[in-house]
């Protein structure tokens, strides 16, 4: 009977459902980028700072102090500051042959937020260069590494 009419029908329906379809991807999309949890501008990618306050730069210890009484010690402490939460300190001794003589952790507890501090003494009988560098990391996970300090047990 109006086989033109029936085909005309046909495609206008046929447009209508693409079109509502595509109109659903689009909002599918932009909901899902709308809701979108990563807010890369407020992420913390500033490393930590570290305050090394002992040993001073190229001292020099004794292996024996004489009298029984064994090397001096070294006070090895430093502290790491950080804008949101500092999490670990670490510090690492090594010898001239870069070997690892020493090493410590410490990590905040639920009271500390932006500072941690770590100390550690050491001591030797074996006359050399030694070398301790400390790593500070936030919670975000950036790192901050010391430049060696550099200290020399002589006999």
């Amino acid at each position: 009977r109006c086989p033109q009419l029936k085909t005309n029908i046909t495609n206008k329906n046929e447009r209508m459902k693409k079109t509502i379809f595509l109109s659903a991807l689009v909002a599918i999309g932009i909901t899902f980028t709308n809701c979108s949890s990563d807010d890369d501008s407020n992420a913390d990618t500033t490393a930590p700072t570290i305050s090394i306050q002992s040993p001073d730069l190229n001292q020099t210890y004794s292996t024996d102090l004489g009298n029984g009484l064994g090397p001096e010690l070294v006070n090895l402490t430093a502290q790491g500051v950080d804008e949101t939460r500092i999490s670990t300190m670490k510090l690492t001794v090594t010898n001239s042959d870069g070997t690892i003589v020493l090493e410590d952790n410490a990590e905040s507890t639920p009271n500390s937020d932006t500072q941690l501090l770590i100390s550690e003494n050491f001591s030797t009988t074996n006359a050399g260069t030694y070398n301790v560098v400390f790593t500070a990391t936030d919670a975000s996970g950036n790192v901050a590494t010391s430049n060696p300090r550099t200290f020399t047990y002589e006999d």
